[in-house]
C-alpha cells in the first residue's frame, strides 16, 4: 500500500500536462481504495469524473499543479503516517482550493 502510493503520487508530480489529470484521477481513487468502502469509491469516481469535465474547461497552469502536488503531499503523508484527522483535513483544504479553482475560471 505504502508503495503504491507513494507511486501513484510521484508519477502525478512529474506528469506531463497531458497526463496530469488522468494520473491525478488515479491518485484520488487509490487513495478512496485504501478506506475499503465501496461507495466511497463510487463517489469519488463519479465525482472525479464531473470534476474532470470542468478542468477541461480551464487551463492547466503550472502554479496550480505545484500547489496541487503539495497537497497531495500533505494527504499521503497523514495516511502513511496513520493520522486520519490530518488526512481529512489537508484532504478538504486540497477539495477547497479545487473548488475555488473551478469558481474562479467558471464563475
Amino acid at each position: 500500500v505504502r508503495v503504491a502510493l507513494q507511486d501513484a503520487h510521484e508519477q502525478t508530480s512529474g506528469a506531463k500536462p497531458d497526463d496530469y489529470r488522468r494520473l491525478d484521477s488515479r491518485l484520488h481513487l487509490l487513495i478512496a481504495e485504501l478506506t475499503g468502502s465501496e461507495k466511497l469509491i463510487a463517489e469519488v469516481a463519479y465525482s472525479r469524473m464531473r470534476v474532470n469535465e470542468l478542468l477541461d474547461n480551464i487551463p492547466l497552469l503550472p502554479p496550480n499543479i505545484a500547489h496541487s502536488n503539495e497537497q497531495h503531499e500533505k494527504i499521503i503523508t497523514a495516511i502513511l503516517k496513520g493520522n486520519p484527522l490530518a488526512a481529512q483535513s489537508a484532504m478538504r483544504d486540497h477539495l477547497a482550493g479545487s473548488a475555488a479553482l473551478l469558481r474562479g475560471f467558471l464563475g
